[in-house]
C-alpha cells in the first residue's frame, strides 16, 4: 500500500494533477501506512488553504499520535493551530483526537485544557481523557472522571480496570471488575484483568479468571500461554496452546517466543515448522523469535535457512529482524556477515547497537567493539545498561583496563545506575590485570549487593595471580554469604579446591570438595554442539 501511494504521488507530480480529491484520498492513504511526513507534505504543498476540509485534520491527528512522542506531536501542534484558525477546533471528531493525541504523547495537561474547553463531549471523548490518565498511571484523576462521567460504555470500564492493573494494583482492579454491570462485561473487560493478573505473575488468581470466562479471545488464550512460560511452567503454557481451538498468528508468536526465551530453541523450531505445516503465515515478530532460537543453538546453516526464508516471503524486516540476524550471524560464527548487515541499516535502534558491539566483544575485536561504541555515543541511540555490560566486556577480554574505568566511572552521564552485573564485569577486569587489592575494595562498597558470582570471580583471579592471601580472605566473605546456606555455585568450591591444591594444601582441598558433594553439588558438564548431515548432536564432556 505504502508502494502504491509513493508511486501515485509520483504520477500525480508529473501530470501536474490538479484534482483535489485525489490529492485528499493520497493524504488518507499516507496516513494510514504511517507515513506521517509524506502525509503532513501532502497536505501542506498539494492543498491550497481554502480546500483544507474537516476530515482530513482527524486523519493527520490520528497519524500523529500513533508516532514518536515529539515528531508526532509537533505536526499535532500544527495541526491544533489549523483548526483553531478555521473553526474546526469546536468540532466533536477534531476535539476528541486532540485530547486522544495529547494524551498518547504524555501532556495530559494540555489534553485535559482541549477536553474542558469542548463545547460538546461523548463518551468517546471522555474515554480517550480517561485512558490517558489510566496510561500515566494517574488513577485518582482517572476515578475522578469516570464519577463524573454521564453515561459508560464497556470500553469505559476495561479502560479502568486497565489503568489499575498496569499499576500493578489488582485488588482495586479486581473490585471494580466485580462492580461491572453484566451487560458491560465483554471479553476485552475479562481479557484485562487476566493479563493483569498474569502480569502480577499470579496465574492461579489469572487461570481462575480464565476458566470463568464465558467466551474467550486469542489475545487472553496468548496471554495464558506468556505467563505460563514466564512462570517457568513449559508443560502448562503448552497444554494451554494446545487447548486452543484453532490457533492464529498471534498464539503461534507467544509459544515460538515462549520457548525460545527460556532457552528451549529445538522446540521453538520446531513449533515453528508447525506453525508452517498448519498454513499460518509468519510475521516478523516471528521471524526475530526463530532466529534467536537459531542463535542459541549457533546452528548457522539454520540460520541461513530461516533468513533465506525472510527474503523469499518479504516479510518485514523491521529493527527487531534486522537485530536478529546480526545477532545470530554472530552467535553463529559468521561475523563477517552481520557486520555486513548492520553497516546496510538505515535506521539503528539501542538493541541493534548492542548486538554488535556484543559481537565484537565476544569475537575478541575488543578494539573494534570500543570504536562502536564511541560511534554510538556520537549518533542518536544513547548507551543503556546493556551496552555499557558489552562495552565493559570488550573492555575486560582486551585488557583494556583505563578505558573499563573511565567508562565504568561515566555511568551518570548516560544516566544508568550500575547494577551487580556490571560491577561483576568491573572486578574481573581489574582481577585479569592483577589490581586485585583494588577489585576487593570495589566489591566491599558496591552500591548494590555483592553476590556469590562477583566473589567467585575474584577468587578466580586469585588463583591465576597465585594470591593466596587474598583467596583466603575471599573465601571468608564467601562463608559469610553463605553463612544460613550452602553455596550451590560449583565453580567457587572447584575454584577454591583447586587454589588449595596448587599451594599444597591437600587436606584442605578435600575437605572443599567432600563439602560440595555432601551439599549435593555436582559440576556443571561442558557441552559442545556438532552438526551432521543426519542431525544436530550434542556431546556432553564430564570430569
Amino acid at each position: 500500500m505504502a508502494a502504491r501511494a509513493k508511486q501515485l504521488h509520483a504520477h500525480y507530480l508529473a501530470a501536474g494533477c490538479g484534482d483535489l480529491e485525489r490529492w485528499a484520498r493520497l493524504v488518507k492513504e499516507y496516513a494510514a501506512n504511517s507515513f506521517l511526513r509524506h502525509a503532513a507534505l501532502v497536505y501542506s504543498k498539494n492543498l491550497p488553504r481554502q480546500t483544507h476540509h474537516l476530515p482530513l485534520i482527524p486523519v493527520l491527528l490520528k497519524a500523529a499520535a500513533s508516532r514518536p512522542r515529539w515528531p508526532g506531536l509537533s505536526l499535532g501542534r500544527s495541526l491544533h493551530a489549523e483548526a483553531i484558525k478555521v473553526a474546526f477546533d469546536s468540532d466533536l471528531l477534531v476535539g476528541t483526537t486532540l485530547v486522544s493525541m495529547y494524551c498518547k504523547g504524555g501532556l495530559l495537561a494540555d489534553a485535559r485544557v482541549m477536553f474542558d474547553g469542548m463545547p460538546d463531549r461523548n463518551a468517546v471523548t471522555c474515554n480517550a481523557m480517561l485512558d490517558g490518565y489510566a496510561a500515566a498511571g494517574d488513577m485518582g484523576q482517572a476515578e475522578a472522571l469516570f464519577v463524573r462521567m454521564g453515561s459508560w460504555t464497556p470500553v469505559t470500564w476495561a479502560t479502568l480496570i486497565r489503568g489499575f492493573a498496569d499499576k500493578g494494583d489488582m485488588e482495586e482492579a479486581r473490585r471494580w471488575f466485580g462492580v461491572t454491570p453484566v451487560g458491560m462485561r465483554t471479553v476485552v473487560t475479562w481479557t484485562v484483568l487476566v493479563q493483569g493478573f498474569v502480569a502480577a505473575g499470579d496465574m492461579e488468581a489469572a487461570r481462575e479468571l480464565f476458566d470463568a470466562m464465558p467466551a474467550r479471545n486469542a489475545f487472553v488464550w496468548s496471554s495464558m500461554v506468556t505467563g505460563y512460560f514466564k512462570a517457568g511452567n513449559t508443560d502448562e503454557a503448552r497444554a494451554m496452546f494446545d487447548r486452543i481451538p484453532v490457533p492464529n498468528l498471534v498464539n503461534w508468536n507467544a509459544l515460538i517466543a515462549g520457548y525460545a526465551q527460556i532457552g528451549c530453541s529445538e522446540k521453538a523450531l520446531q513449533s515453528f515448522y508447525a506453525m508452517l505445516e498448519d498454513r499460518v503465515k509468519p510475521d516478523e515478530f516471528t521471524m526475530s523469535s526463530v532466529l534467536s532460537a537459531c542463535a542459541q543453538i549457533g546452528s548457522l546453516e539454520q540460520g541461513r535457512k530461516v533468513h533465506e526464508f525472510i527474503n523469499q516471503k518479504h516479510i518485514l524486516k523491521n529493527p527487531f529482524v534486522l537485530n536478529g540476524l546480526v545477532d545470530m550471524y554472530a552467535k553463529c560464527g559468521d561475523l563477517a556477515y552481520a557486520w555486513q548487515i548492520f553497516d546496510s541499516m538505515q535506521r539503528r535502534n539501542t538493541e541493534c547497537w548492542n548486538s554488535m558491539i556484543s559481537a565484537l566483544a565476544s569475537h575478541g575485536q575488543s578494539d573494534e567493539a570500543i570504536q562502536l561504541f564511541s560511534q554510538m555515543e556520537c549518533s542518536k541511540q544513547k548507551p543503556d545498561g546493556v551496552t555499557l555490560l558489552a562495552v565493559l566486556g570488550a573492555c575486560t577480554h582486551g585488557g583494556f583496563v583505563e578505558e573499563g574505568l573511565r567508562i565504568f566511572n561515566s555511568f551518570s552521564v548516560y544516566r544508568v545506575v550500575a547494577g551487580v552485573e556490571h560491577y561483576g564485569c568491573l572486578v574481573d577486569l581489574l582481577g585479569r590485570a592483577g589490581r586485585l587489592e583494588e577489585a576487593y575494595v570495589i566489591v566491599k562498597n558496591m552500591a548494590v549487593e555483592s553476590n556469590e558470582v562477583i566473589w567467585g570471580a575474584l577468587l578466580g583471579a586469585c588463583r591465576v595471580h597465585a594470591n593466596r592471601e587474598m583467596s583466603e580472605r575471599v573465601s571468608n566473605e564467601i562463608n559469610q554469604l553463605h553463612s544460613d546456606h550452602a553455596s550451590t555455585n560449583d565453580a567457587e568450591y572447584i575454584t577454591l579446591s583447586n587454589i588449595l591444591a596448587e599451594s599444597e594444601r591437600w587436606e584442605q582441598a578435600e575437605r572443599v570438595r567432600r563439602k560440595m558433594a555432601s551439599h549435593g553439588v555436582e559440576k556443571t558438564p561442558g557441552c559442545s554442539s556438532v552438526e551432521l548431515d543426519i542431525s544436530e548432536n550434542k556431546l556432553y564432556c564430564r570430569q
